[in-house]
């Protein structure tokens, strides 16, 4: 039977009135939390309601399981835009040097955020208490990234050395492999004019011993671009500058803390770790790989690292004049912003297996080395919360310091 033409039209009139009302009706998506990327780290995630989440800090222990650091969380928030959202954290106290630590993450520490993963800001609405810390946001983008500090992954550095490849007086090598054989770089900044002396010195830098402490990535990042750019170029003269931009880059991909993927610190074991051993290479060949390379190339040596508040730089055993001009110079020229007088007395006593590499190469290599901290709360010459672009400024302002230190200027 034939459809009367009256009836057709109504019934696709209905239709169509039908299909506009649904796609003007505002779609109320579910509110959801993942770590699916590279660096992300939460453990369990509960939906307490439409949104409200209760989320664990996973944190991370050593190879004997003590020493647990919970310093680093990095998810994204998706189906949020617009909607006032509280994710609470919690399992936030650990242990540090074998005794129980306070929190690291606090209200001085709130997070940053990000609503395409590139650009991020500090978010202001943190309350810690009882073991706990409750953020509170309200995403601008359909998918919205929050983490401990701004993130820089292990992609990221590749993207950075492609590029800076080609730049005059840079060789881009490697000095081995991770636990789980990522690349561990090592950059060579050198250009030294016929006629030099055939041997310059070696200046070392050293970042990311770390994962969660991000800063120093870009701290490392504004010395070699310093290094590389026109105004570097004298410096490039006088030594052979040799940047280890990431010394834990498992940890890095994973959202690790502070260990290695066998749970061995890579600022810890420098004495013991043996370069000339297969088990040692095997559990520590991050540690391995970097005495190695050294010993090769053998000169004076900064690492870098982040602590919650407060910064310092160490003293020396056996280079302390070193270490009082390179801390003056440091204060004097630089936003480095110490909480103490002077470079931080060396440690009396080290157990076997508690040396850093600092600590190591002053010790039993008589070889002038230094270990600088950076907190990431306000300080007073900021006057703010440190941004990456403020560590890349410093990253400028130290590589220059330290070349001075370091050639006896």
């Amino acid at each position: 039977m034939t459809a009367h033409p009256a009836t057709s039209f109504f019934s696709a009139s209905c239709l169509l009135l039908a299909l506009a009302s649904c796609s003007a009706a505002p779609a109320s998506s579910e509110i959801s939390i993942s770590t699916d990327f590279e660096g992300g780290c939460l453990a369990k995630v509960e939906k307490m309601s439409e949104a409200r989440f209760r989320c664990a800090i996973p944190g991370e222990a050593d190879h004997e399981g003590r020493n647990r650091q919970a310093s680093w969380y990095y998810f994204r928030v998706d189906g949020a835009r617009g909607r006032d959202v509280t994710v609470v954290l919690t399992d936030l106290k650990g242990e540090y040097n074998y005794k129980p630590a306070p929190a690291c993450v606090r209200e001085d520490t709130p997070p940053v955020a990000s609503s395409d993963g590139k650009a991020w800001r500090h978010l202001d609405r943190i309350v810690v208490e009882n073991n706990e810390a409750t953020i509170r946001f309200t995403p601008d983008s359909d998918a919205f990234w929050v983490a401990h500090l701004e993130p820089y992954t292990a992609s990221r550095l590749d993207r950075f050395l492609d590029g800076i490849r080609g730049s005059p007086g840079l060789t881009i090598g490697e000095i081995g492999k991770s636990v789980e054989g990522r690349s561990l770089p090592v950059l060579t900044i050198s250009q030294a004019l016929r006629g030099d002396p055939p041997r310059l010195p070696v200046v070392w830098l050293m970042c990311r011993q770390h994962a969660w402490e991000t800063g120093t990535s870009f701290v490392g990042e504004g010395a070699v671009r310093f290094l590389l750019s026109d105004a570097g170029q004298s410096l490039r003269r006088k030594a052979i500058f040799k940047i280890l931009p990431m010394m834990d880059p498992d940890g890095c991909a994973h959202g690790g803390v502070r260990f290695n993927r066998n749970g061995y610190d890579v600022n810890r074991n420098w004495d013991t770790a043996d370069p000339d051993s297969a088990e040692s290479r095997r559990l520590m060949p991050e540690i391995c790989a970097a005495k190695a390379a050294i010993r090769k190339d053998p000169g004076c040596l900064l690492t870098l690292h982040n602590q919650e508040t407060g910064e310092w730089l160490s003293g020396s055993e056996r280079h302390r004049e070193i270490a009082a001009r390179f801390f003056t110079a440091l204060r004097d020229r630089s936003t480095f912003d110490p909480s103490e007088k002077g470079p931080r007395p060396p440690p009396e006593n080290l157990a076997p297996g508690r040396y850093s590499v600092y600590e190591y190469l002053d010790r039993q290599q008589d070889l002038p080395a230094f270990l600088l901290e950076q907190g990431i709360t306000q300080g007073k010459k900021l006057s703010r919360l440190p941004t990456a672009q403020d560590r890349r400024e410093f990253g400028r302002q130290l590589i220059q310091v330290w070349a001075d230190v370091a050639l006896g200027n």
